[in-house]
């Protein structure tokens, strides 16, 4: 049936729905039912970690997340934020530029080949130049890099710069980000229990080595003295 979708101005006639008329009426139409919009689901997927689900339905794409810190920054999106753009920045040395362009292409990969580009000398201006909002955005892919990749000081060098530049500010809003702070504080941990263990074997694999080393040499001295005499 052909129903009118002009709407009539009256807010408290679509707050528990919307009210359709029949077609033609323009007046005094006592005919006039309220119905609740309808949503098909087509899919419903969940995150592995559990921390999220999101379900494809007639009104879009819904996500549905645990994480309080997730956000979602529309306005810095436009028709220059593409791969490309981030790679030319690059290679023109503006790697501030090219940081907030991964950051809101908003994948690892991307963040990863930026940050991996950029001096060691350039890490304090570049820190001290994002925004806070790209800030903690960028620490919570140092918490996965913290975990995963193999450049550990390099990394702890990024959080390190971050936590003395913007320290003030991010303590103002710890609320917001305290799972991320614990995260960096659970991969260091981590990071330290695997490499104290590591050295420690390699410690006593040396004095193994040196202490056969020694006894070789000394059975050489041995037999030499032995040839002589």
């Amino acid at each position: 049936a052909v129903v009118s979708t002009q709407s009539t101005g009256d807010t408290e006639e679509f707050e528990h729905g919307s009210e359709i008329p029949l077609p033609g009426v323009t007046k005094g139409d006592f005919s006039r039912r309220r119905v609740a919009p309808q949503i098909n689901v087509h899919s419903v997927q969940f995150c592995p970690t559990g921390q999220s689900w999101c379900a494809a339905t007639t009104e879009g794409l819904l996500i549905f997340s645990l994480d309080n810190t997730l956000t979602f920054d529309p306005i810095d999106l436009d028709t220059d934020v593409t791969p490309q753009n981030m790679r030319a920045a690059i290679n023109a040395e503006s790697y501030l530029k090219g940081l907030a362009i991964a950051l809101r292409l908003n994948t690892t990969e991307m963040v990863v080949e930026v940050l991996e580009q950029v001096p060691q000398d350039q890490i304090h201006y570049v820190v001290g130049s994002l925004p806070l909002h790209h800030v903690t955005s960028l620490l919570k892919f140092l918490v996965e890099l913290l975990t995963t990749s193999r450049h550990l000081h390099f990394y702890i060098l990024w959080v390190s710069t971050i936590l003395t530049t913007h320290g003030p500010a991010l303590k103002k809003n710890s609320s917001q980000i305290m799972s991320t702070l614990n995260g960096i504080i659970s991969a260091l941990t981590a990071q330290t229990r695997t490499l104290g263990s590591l050295c420690d074997s390699n410690q006593y694999f040396m004095d193994v080595i040196l202490t056969l080393g020694r006894t070789q040499s000394s059975k050489s001295e041995t037999s030499a003295e032995m040839e002589v005499f």
